[in-house]
């Protein structure tokens, strides 16, 4: 097995062409003495074999050669390999050959004869430009990664994210061959996505079962890209020693001589997958900006798939637990609880993977002292921790809330909620009525919570309405403020199946559902606002009828109450 160093920095790869063996030899002793790797080809058709087999940084042809001139041949090497550089060399100089080099988009064009040094010259400062167009394409490949970043997020199904990120990984590299191992979700069960035509947008998927769950476990895999030839070199395999390894860990594609190099997909301890791509032992592996680009993309991957897992493996437990809440109310409960933790997690799995790629981008930024691109990357990870702050105050509002207490118009707040209802389908073909007070009822509240408690009531009625097909679907509010001024009354009234007698004195309480999708927790919250509000519960219900909650507040702070429930 090969690791990679971050140092690793291989000179630049030329091809030289020409016809005549004295100009081949000059220019391999010239350019070999500066340090470059050299390959030779003494006419257009060697030249394009060679190309076809490995990776080259430049060429530098002769434009007249017997079988094919080098105009043609760089028109059809660049099909083989799109980035490669270009210079030129005549000895039957014009101004056609040289705007016809110029629209190649060749570095630089050289006169037969030439000085050693004027040749060394030449591919200098043709390597110096080309690193500098690299470095603006590096640039635009990082916007392009923080699209990919943001799409992943979106995408629901794990085979679809796979396919996604390794097309746009092999895009990225320049590469024809590549494949993902990653976990299906199933106990044991590796998948294994590959594809040999990108432009066919071909992929080959395929599922493999183990006595044993491979991937999960790090420990001992490197946590950058490494290089195998084998199965026997794999990391994986020299930890497991199965041989049935072999159809996940050497993909469809690979020849004999291939070097496979490989991109652990790791969060924390666990190992969710490996991307691998195929290169020919000619072929150049990817330098140490693709390497770094190639890390950022299977982290972001990593954080996708368990956000996925996360996501299915609540979705599969809900389920579960739903298909035997008929049994018990516990049951129940224990269902919601796991949905409810679950989702929040999937929540800020999303909010958590976005903060990560922009942070991750932003560090490449800084390292290629990109500093104007900062900013974005910046804004985008701090409007997602913005986010997660919110989020994370609205879940310490449902378990610990405290009103912060103003002045609201109780009739408007509620004529609000009941306008916002009846426009939401759940709503279509009830009726709502509200019968407000005739005086104005201003009264010190938390209007947020207000809005909360209000919402569910009427949602529950609603509820008990749709689980009472056969009765009218009717829905009353009404509103009162008391005689001495100094309290206001409000009630809910549904057309429901109404509250057995023995049951209606657990309603508030604990968590006690008589829904058969409820879990407890409205109530709950309700049952916090109101006594929060120093509030007074009063609860009317007659089977096969309906049901009517009753509450009394104090209009002022200093006439607050003991809250009950009776």
């Amino acid at each position: 097995m090969t690791k990679f160093s971050e140092n690793d920095v291989k000179p630049a790869k030329i091809i030289v062409v020409d016809d005549e063996e004295i100009v081949l030899s000059l220019c391999r002793d010239a350019l070999e003495d500066a340090g470059y790797q050299i390959e030779l080809a003494s006419g257009s058709k060697e030249a394009l074999e060679k190309i076809g087999r490995e990776y080259f940084d430049f060429i530098l042809t002769d434009i007249r050669m017997p079988d094919m001139d080098g105009l043609e041949l760089v028109k059809k090497a660049r099909e083989k390999n799109p980035s490669l550089g270009v210079i030129f060399m005549t000895g039957y100089a014009n101004l056609n050959t040289a705007k016809d080099a110029i629209k190649e988009g060749a570095y630089d064009y050289i006169m037969k004869p030439f000085e050693l040094t004027e040749i060394r010259q030449a591919v200098k400062n043709a390597v110096s430009k080309k690193q500098k167009d690299t470095e603006k394409t590096l640039s635009t490949e990082l916007t392009r990664l923080s699209d990919l970043n943001q799409l992943m997020y979106t995408v629901g199904d794990r085979n679809s994210l796979i396919r996604l990120s390794l097309g746009f990984v092999l895009m990225q590299c320049k590469s024809s061959r590549g494949s993902i191992v990653f976990r299906t979700g199933e106990v044991n069960q590796i998948g294994l996505i590959s594809t040999t035509s990108l432009s066919a947008n071909s992929f080959d998927e395929s599922a493999y079962d183990f006595d044993k769950d491979y991937l999960g476990d790090a420990s001992g895999i490197s946590d950058g890209p490494f290089v195998v030839k084998s199965l026997a070199e794999h990391p994986l395999f020299i930890k497991e020693r199965d041989d049935s390894l072999a159809t996940v860990l050497v993909p469809p594609w690979f020849r004999d001589g291939d070097h496979l190099l490989n991109i652990p997909m790791v969060l924390g301890r666990k190992l969710y997958g490996l991307l691998i791509l195929g290169f020919t032992a000619e072929s150049e592996l990817p330098g140490e900006n693709d390497r770094k680009f190639l890390n950022i993309t299977t982290s972001q991957m990593a954080i996708s798939l368990e956000n996925i897992s996360l996501l299915e493996e609540t979705t599969n437990a809900y389920k579960r637990l739903k298909d035997l809440q008929g049994q018990t109310i516990q049951l129940e409960k224990m269902a919601t609880k796991g949905q409810m933790s679950a989702e929040i997690g999937h929540e800020l799995n999303n909010f958590l993977g976005v903060v990560m790629g922009n942070l991750s981008l932003m560090e490449r930024h800084l390292k290629n002292k990109n500093y104007d691109e900062l900013e974005k990357y910046l804004k985008a990870a701090l409007i997602n921790l913005d986010k997660i702050s919110k989020f994370s105050k609205d879940l310490m509002d449902f378990s610990g809330m405290t009103a912060a207490f103003e002045s609201c118009d109780m009739n408007t707040l509620i004529g609000d909620i009941i306008d916002y209802l009846k426009s939401q389908k759940s709503f279509e073909n009830i009726s709502i009525t509200f019968d407000n007070s005739t005086l104005a009822i201003f009264a010190e509240a938390d209007q947020g919570q207000m809005q909360q408690l209000f919402y569910n009531l009427i949602n529950n009625a609603a509820d008990a309405i749709r689980e009472n097909p056969d009765g009218p679907r009717e829905i009353k509010i009404v509103t009162n403020r008391g005689a001495d001024s100094a309290s206001y009354s409000l009630s809910v009234s549904d057309t429901g199946g109404g509250i057995p007698p023995d049951l209606k004195d657990m309603l508030f309480q604990k968590q006690f559902t008589t829904k058969k999708t409820g879990h407890g927790f409205g109530l709950l919250v309700c049952r916090r606002i109101i006594e929060n509000h120093h509030g007074q519960i009063k609860i009317d219900s007659t089977p096969g009828r309906g049901t009517t909650i009753s509450l009394t507040f104090p209009i002022s702070i200093k006439n607050r109450a003991k809250a009950a429930v009776c």
